[in-house]
Formats: structure tokens, sequence, C-alpha cells
């Protein structure tokens, strides 16, 4: 069942072979999958962009990478969706997943932290000030 849905999404993959008959491309199309196998196509494209080295699947960006694919994919399937409350818990619990592996990336390499949110359109949280009170 693995093999099948490996050559499944193989086949859906951006950079299959491009040897393959102009009708078998058409059925294999990303517009023909369901949101489910193109968010995970979507997700591994990202990751490649992402990746470190090639063998690296894991990496903190890649991670975070995929994980803001999956998020958006939820926000889109939410906002259609208003009472699915169980993909709402999937999507807040991807977004604190996300929040924390940034912060793990932000403490051990900040330059790497700034590259991958300018690369992924997150914006840049806000600098705490300190508060001033009316005692002075």
């Amino acid at each position: 069942v693995a093999e099948l849905e490996q050559r499944k999404y193989k086949l859906l993959d951006p950079s299959f072979p491009d040897d393959l008959s102009d009708p078998v491309q058409r059925v294999l199309t990303l517009a023909n999958a369901t949101s489910k196998e193109r968010t995970i196509a979507q997700a591994k494209t990202v990751g490649r962009a992402f990746r470190m080295h090639e063998t690296d699947v894991g990496s903190t960006r890649v991670q975070v990478a995929r994980l803001s694919v999956e998020i958006q994919a939820l926000k889109v399937h939410i906002t259609k969706h208003k009472k699915d409350k169980h993909s709402a818990r999937s999507y807040s619990l991807k977004i604190s997943h996300r929040k924390r592996l940034l912060a793990y990336l932000k403490r051990k390499d900040p330059n790497d932290y700034l590259a991958t949110m300018s690369a992924l359109g997150l914006p840049l949280p806000r600098t705490k000030s300190k508060r001033r009170t009316a005692r002075s």
C-alpha cells in the first residue's frame, strides 16, 4: 500500500519526466488531483526549495515551509467550512507548531530565521518595547 501511495505522489510530482504521452499527462496533472494530493505535492515542492543539501528532509527550515503550505490549505478550508471544528483545531495546532519551530530557528540561527521568514512571506514579529508608566 505504501508503495502504491509513493508511486501515486511521484506521478503528481511536477519534476516527473515529460516523456509521457499527452493524454497521460492530462490525466496526471494536479488539476485532476484532490485537494489533499495537491497540498502534499505543493508541500514536497516547497520542501525541496528550502533544503540545505540534497538529502535534507527534516531540517527546521523544511518543516516550517511544509507547515506553511499545510496551514494555507487549512485556512482556505476553514473559511469555506466554518463549522468544521476538527480542522479548526488542526489549524491552530499547526500554527503553534510552526511558531515553536520558528522560535527555535531564531534562537539557533537568526540569519536563517530572517531568510526563511522573508522567503515564506511571513511578517516579522514586532519587537516589544518597554512600557511607560505614569510614574517617573
